[in-house]
């Protein structure tokens, strides 16, 4: 479960916009894999790059 965005940070956002959440349990696939693949009922409609996955990393 994420905390909603609110106030005026996400008031600018677009559809679009990359929004990094941090995974809340099975630990932090964002900082293990390069990418995530999302999926939509039983299909996987897109594969993403985490920012691990774009050369980034946060300590």
């Amino acid at each position: 479960m994420q905390t909603p965005l609110l106030g005026s940070p996400a008031d600018d956002l677009r559809i679009g916009d990359k929004v990094w959440f941090r995974h809340a349990k099975a630990g932090e696939l964002c900082e293990r894999f390069e990418s995530l693949h999302l999926v939509e009922g039983d299909r996987i409609t897109a594969t993403v790059p985490t920012y691990r996955g774009e050369g980034r990393t946060f300590l």
